[in-house]
């Protein structure tokens, strides 16, 4: 009983590694989801002090440059194509790191968005976080599912439907966001 207990124990051990290391991996929606609602939430939680403000809006303002040039150019070559092929590499790349020739452009900007949002907004926000902004997760998954399930086997609306899934991935205006706060 007590090897069986152990042989458990060890196979257990080996088993939860491998599983957690798995899943470290985002793919690109994720990690875009990810970095606009905690972004937002960063300017939210730093604008309601007037002496952060201007500092949490230029931090604000670049990464926002910085995501729409990656969903713009993106959105662009993936309607010129007329085919979401780059789309599926870059979600790939991101899901397995192994780099890829054609979408080295986006690699880096994307790569660019994850140094700049880890030092200046997730750091930052691990000390102080919240949870006020699961209303509009809930709207942007509700799009998304509209997006995807209106979708037919015709190329050019599926492209067009990944591109809007893209759009909702942009970070909103801050004066929206400064507007809640008042």
């Amino acid at each position: 009983m007590k090897k069986t207990l152990s042989i458990i124990c060890l196979l257990l051990l080996l088993y939860f590694p491998m599983v957690a290391q798995k899943n470290t991996h985002q793919g690109l929606m994720n990690r875009l989801i990810d970095t606009k609602y905690n972004t937002e939430l960063y300017l939210y939680t730093h604008c309601t002090s007037q002496n952060q403000k201007d500092s949490a809006l230029a931090i604000y303002n670049e990464l926002r440059w910085k995501i729409d040039g990656l969903i713009y150019q993106l959105s662009a070559d993936m309607i010129t194509s007329n085919s979401p092929r780059k789309m599926r590499l870059l979600n790939d790349w991101c899901l397995t790191n192994k780099p890829k020739k054609a979408i080295d452009t986006y690699i880096y900007q994307l790569n660019e968005i994850e140094k700049f949002y880890a030092t200046n907004i997730r750091d930052e926000l691990t000390k102080t976080r919240t949870l006020n902004l699961t209303t509009n997760v809930f709207y942007l998954l509700k799009d998304s599912w509209t997006i995807l399930n209106g979708l037919s086997d015709i190329k050019t609306q599926k492209t067009m439907a990944l591109v809007n899934l893209l759009d909702q991935a942009r970070l909103s205006d801050p004066l929206v966001i400064i507007k809640q706060i008042k």
